[in-house]
């Protein structure tokens, strides 16, 4: 067996980790494509992903975000902040991210407030995203088969190898 086998396995590990990593950074692409709506009604997001937008970024300032379940009496869920900096255009207007929850549900609302409880004056928005978490975990999955795959080939190609070299 030839050593270009090694090579072979490092090719498979190299498109297929930047397919999947391709992919699930695509699941981005959802976020900035989704409607966004600033009227603070219950969202129905089973399923779905919930992104939060602000018109006015406070960098000095900690804005936390928290879903509430208006049909149980639950107590608000604190959303995990933004992962990544996005900022989306909609209206004429320039939303930036500042919390996503990736497993939202039915009958939320969301409501964000500075940690510092002064007065703000920024409006926030919402988005429902469909498909992101399918998305990322295809990506991921890709990925991590890519390595398996090329880890196996190289170590196919080892034992191969060897009992080959052992043998003349």
């Amino acid at each position: 067996m030839s050593p270009a086998w090694y090579l072979v396995a490092l090719a498979v590990f190299a498109i297929g980790w930047n397919g999947g990593v391709w992919w699930a950074g695509k699941a981005w692409d959802l976020v900035r494509e989704a409607p966004i709506t600033s009227a603070n009604q219950a969202l129905q997001a089973k399923g779905k992903s919930i992104a939060v937008f602000t018109d006015v970024v406070q960098a000095d300032r900690q804005i936390i975000c928290a879903m509430s379940d208006v049909v149980r009496e639950a107590p608000p869920q604190r959303m995990d902040p933004a992962p990544i900096p996005l900022t989306v255009e909609d209206d004429g207007a320039t939303w930036t991210l500042i919390a996503f929850e990736h497993a939202g549900r039915d009958n939320v609302t969301v409501a964000c407030a500075p940690k510092d409880k002064q007065v703000d004056n920024a409006q926030y928005a919402y988005a429902t995203i469909e498909g992101y978490n399918t998305r990322l975990w295809t990506g991921n999955i890709v990925s991590m088969a890519s390595i398996i795959l090329a880890f196996a080939a190289g170590i196919a190609t080892y034992r191969i190898r060897r009992r080959q070299l052992r043998a003349q």
